[in-house]
């Protein structure tokens, strides 16, 4: 199997996990009535717009890296720049939401109801899942792939590092999307 598709794997499989893990740490809460139609808070409104911009951004990097290929992104310095630079805009866009996040979870100002903190709490439960998947199946992959070779090029450890970076990145936004969900 190609690299790339390894590596597509790879974040697929932690994304799966982070979506398992966020449902699974979902709090119970009792059934809101079917006309209950709530507006979105402050926090599914961070969270919603930090994993779909995180989200483009990384289509944009993992586009890159599938249609130029592995070795000629890290070979060439303005392929390596703009991929870099869409990585940097990730960090940006959604460490900025998490560190929001974060600090609305320890305000006392009643900004955050007691569901919204209970959602925030348990939200990051879906990270660790979400990296130990994504690392598990890059090393499957690419010690299959470069088993006679003996050694994995050092790009393909920059695309581990990364890799896990946006997946411990935007678990946190996705676990409170998916723990503000009904049913």
């Amino acid at each position: 199997m190609s690299i790339v598709l390894w590596g597509i794997l790879a974040l697929a499989g932690g994304f799966a996990v982070l979506w398992w893990a966020a449902r699974s740490a979902r709090p119970v809460y009792p059934p809101l009535p079917a006309a209950a139609d709530l507006p979105a808070t402050p926090l599914q409104r961070v969270a919603r717009w930090s994993v779909v911009v995180g989200a483009l951004f990384a289509a944009a990097a993992a586009g890159l890296v599938a249609g130029k290929g592995v070795e000629v992104t890290f070979a060439s310095d303005p392929l390596r720049i703009a991929f870099m630079l869409l990585l940097l805009a990730i960090l940006v866009v959604v460490g900025s939401a998490t560190i929001w996040l974060k600090t609305q979870m320890g305000r006392e100002d009643g900004a955050l109801d007691e569901r919204d903190k209970a959602i925030l709490g348990r939200a990051s439960a879906t990270q660790a899942g979400g990296i130990l998947v994504t690392l598990v199946i890059w090393t499957i992959g690419l010690s299959e792939h470069f088993h006679d070779a003996g050694a994995v090029p050092v790009s393909y450890l920059y695309l581990v590092c990364w890799c896990c970076i946006v997946v411990h990145l935007l678990g946190l936004p996705v676990g409170v999307l998916i723990g503000y969900r009904r049913g």
